[in-house]
C-alpha cells in the first residue's frame, strides 16, 4: 500500500460503475494514493483531485495515474 488507508481499485471502479456514466466527471476532495483517478480512468470517466499532503503524494499519484493510462492505451489497441 502506498496509502494507509489506501482502498482497492476494485472496490472505486464498481462504485464509479453503480453510481455514474462514462465520460462522467468523479471528484475526489481527498485523493491520497489517486486510486480514485486510476478507477475513473480504467472505467472512462474524467476526474478532478485534490490532495493537501502534495509533498507525500505527488509522485505516487502521478506514477499510478500514468501507468492506469499507459495500461487503457494498450487494452484499446
Amino acid at each position: 500500500l502506498e496509502h494507509r488507508t489506501q482502498k482497492p481499485v476494485k472496490l472505486l471502479s464498481d462504485l464509479l460503475k453503480n453510481s455514474t456514466k462514462k465520460g462522467d466527471t468523479v471528484l475526489d476532495p481527498f485523493m491520497g494514493s489517486g486510486t480514485t483517478a486510476v478507477a475513473a480512468i480504467q472505467n472512462d470517466r474524467d476526474y478532478i483531485g485534490f490532495e493537501i499532503d502534495e509533498d507525500n503524494y505527488r509522485s505516487v499519484i502521478e506514477r499510478r495515474i500514468s501507468e492506469a493510462k499507459r495500461q487503457v492505451n494498450a487494452n484499446a489497441n
